[in-house]
């Protein structure tokens, strides 16, 4: 394994390899300070890195316009309304979360799972969350979500799993690989900060050492000065009207997160403990050529295998480094299962060579400044007409009378010199000037239709409108561009990362009764109980013997079960672009004898407290419901015979098998849709007649 080899170069000591866990605080520090420093270098080298400070100013209203005292200071501000437009749309997610699995040992389970994760979006508003995500990245060019479990009270009660939201300064890649996966970055840098209370409370060893700082290491001067106010309102309830800045770095302590993928390899010849014993992220690292359990045989004894270099990592599933300016609190394995990243970035202008992206005000901030120049213009003619710039006689009139007279004034009275003028006030340039010409509202028109063309705001809308227009969704959709589709697009892989690691925090952090609070005692899979109450980890991995204790750990077990599940999102479905010809879709293929299930179709229409049917996939879920289907079908005729005391037909009789199936079979011609007959039946056809669409 390659080593570190320290550049001084510059009189600085520095390293790109991070220092053994062995090593000491200074030596940790400076490699933690320097990361820091290449991960902001590396920030300021963005092309989209100037726009932050232009893009936050025009949210919040302040745009870099100097003009007099008495001109006009309007600001219409038709940008961040369409910013809004933006994200609002893009925010309103359906709630596309559901696991799938082709093992049937954990099928089960994996029914489970989708119940508790739909239960966490609505009950965490997780859909808010990435509302925030994609208004970071709407001004610093690229937002970030990280899933998280967290205690509340400063690691006290209830715990939950929560999606924070991030703003580009608080995220800094070293080591960045040209794919610009930030998932395959060496050393990435999560920049926090938090109230006293809470740092001391979750670090109480190093209380001493945590205090308030105003470091230029932690954010940036754009976000620190946006959001004073915000954290003053969010943390305790009130605000200080100019004494912010100088009192929010006495009460806020900066915490940074660095994680590392750590390549080190247990060479010795004995097993490495790591983590902290009795926490969920503790386990034994073997040395290589070690042998470690590798299954059961048929008869329940132990096999063996020798450990390889991979089995033999100190850190599989990366290193994490919490610290301050003056301590490092935590330097051990990362916590969460998955071992991935935890920072998930969203970006609305994405680029292949564009890391970072750039900001959506971007191409809508000179076309913002010509609006509010037209606008304030307009204005100060009109209120140069109703208090007029008036020239007088200085022969006819004095000094004192001409500033005590106004025009607007009803029966105001004036003397003058009738000899020396017959007129001793003029409007000292022609009216023309201050006439407010009609192309003046035409040309502000046009800059507004250019702004909203900037940023697809019709396609936007369309696609607003479409989502409540029902059945006649199609026709709107026509409308709808490729930006918003490629928007919508670009979503669905961070969305489909916040699902894969979820599903990990769920069976790392959760307890049996707390799922059953989620989806009910019945809707808990049996094989649960079989290991342990206060765990959802499997009991055994598959082909497994279950009478025989596993040979493989909780957490090698709950890695393999959540493995086994898969994340998918059908493209274009998160913002329901595709979902009407989808919904009419499954009603089509109900009626060409596929097999779906009702339960299915009632989803995808949205269809409240319909209820389960028992399976985890489409076709046993079928199976069931036609099972289900038969066994009411033979009661109700019973409880019929037992009324009317006559004997009941058999399913299979005559009048059954004379039945004919009601109308045509379907042509296939044409996408289905809801169309009305003349006669005012409703029906779905693939065929271009055959009806008005409804």
């Amino acid at each position: 394994m390659a080593t570190s080899r320290p550049d001084t170069s510059n009189g600085l000591y520095r390293e790109w390899q991070v220092p053994p866990q062995a090593a000491g605080t200074d030596r940790k520090l400076n490699w933690l300070n320097s990361c820091t420093e290449e991960g902001q270098a590396w920030l300021k080298s963005q092309r989209g890195y100037s726009d932050w400070r232009r893009a936050l100013d025009t949210i919040s209203g302040r745009m870099d316009q100097v003009v007099p005292e008495y001109r006009s200071k309007l600001n219409t501000n038709h940008l961040k309304r369409n910013i809004r437009e933006v994200v609002g749309t893009l925010s309103k997610l359906r709630p596309l979360w559901g696991y799938s699995t082709d093992n049937p040992t954990y099928q089960s389970q994996a029914e489970m799972m989708n119940k508790v994760t739909r239960a966490l979006y609505l009950e965490n508003f997780y859909d808010r969350s990435i509302r925030e995500a994609l208004q970071y990245a709407s001004a610093t060019c690229t937002g970030w979500v990280r899933p998280i479990y967290r205690r509340d009270m400063a690691g006290r009660g209830r715990g939950e799993i929560r999606l924070l939201s991030y703003g580009a300064p608080c995220v800094l890649p070293v080591q960045l690989p040209s794919s610009c996966d930030y998932q395959q970055a060496y050393a990435v840098t999560l920049l926090d900060e938090m109230p006293i209370y809470m740092a001391h409370g979750m670090f109480p060893k190093y209380q001493d050492q945590l205090r308030p700082t105003s470091s230029l290491y932690w954010y940036s001067s754009e976000i620190r000065q946006s959001s004073r106010g915000n954290i003053w309102k969010r943390v305790f309830g009130w605000g200080k009207a100019d004494s912010t800045a100088s009192g929010l770095a006495d009460l806020m302590v900066p915490i940074r997160y660095t994680t590392v993928i750590d390549l080190s390899i247990n060479t010795t010849k004995s097993e490495i403990p790591m983590g902290e014993p009795g926490t969920s992220w503790f386990y034994k690292v073997p040395y290589v050529g070690q042998d470690i359990p590798a299954g059961r045989t048929a008869d329940g004894h132990l096999t063996y295998r020798k450990a390889d270099e991979n089995d033999a990592r100190l850190y599989p599933y990366r290193r994490m480094l919490i610290s301050s300016e003056t301590c490092v609190m935590y330097d051990g394995p990362a916590f969460n299962w998955h071992g991935r990243l935890d920072l998930i970035p969203f970006q609305l202008d994405s680029w292949a060579w564009e890391p970072l992206g750039f900001s959506i005000t971007r191409d809508g901030y000179d076309i913002q400044l010509a609006i509010n120049e037209l606008s304030r213009g307009v204005v100060d003619k009109c209120r140069a007409q109703n208090d007029m710039a008036l020239a007088y006689d200085i022969n006819a009139v004095t000094s004192r009378e001409a500033k005590q007279f106004d025009p607007m004034q009803p029966r105001a009275r004036v003397g003058f010199d009738g000899s020396a003028t017959d007129m001793p006030f003029r409007p000292p340039v022609p009216p023309e000037v201050l006439m407010v010409k009609p192309e003046l509202f035409t040309m502000l028109e046009w800059l507004k239709s250019a702004m909203d063309e900037e940023l697809a705001i019709k396609d936007v809308m369309a696609l607003a409108k479409a989502r409540l227009a029902g059945d006649d969704m199609e026709k709107l959709l026509e409308a709808n561009g490729p930006i918003i589709e490629d928007m919508s697009r670009c979503m669905e892989p961070p969305m489909r990362e916040i699902g894969s690691q979820i599903k990990y925090l769920i069976l790392q952090y959760e307890t049996t009764a707390r799922l059953m609070q989620y989806v009910g005692a019945d809707n808990v899979s049996v094989e649960v109980f079989d290991y342990d109450p206060t765990r959802i980890t499997p009991s055994h991995m598959a082909g497994e013997d279950s009478k025989f204790p596993s040979a493989y750990s909780p957490q090698e077990r709950a890695r393999t079960f959540a493995d086994s599940l898969r994340f998918l999102i059908t493209p274009h479905s998160l913002h329901e672009i595709t979902q009407m010809a989808y919904k009419l879709g499954l009603i089509q293929l109900r009626k060409a004898q596929v097999q779906i299930d009702s339960e299915t179709i009632a989803e995808a229409w949205q269809v409240r407290n319909y209820g389960n049917i028992p399976g985890s996939t489409v076709r046993e879920k079928w199976r069931i419901e036609q099972e289900e289907n038969l066994e009411f079908a033979a009661r109700m005729k019973e409880l019929g015979a037992s009324l009317t005391g006559q004997q009941a037909i058999s399913p299979g009789g005559a009048a059954a098998a004379g039945k004919q199936q009601e109308g045509r079979p379907p042509s296939g011609g044409a996408a289905p849709a809801l169309k009305q007959k003349p006669d005012g039946r409703s029906t779905i056809t693939e065929s271009q007649g055959g009806g008005q669409v409804i």
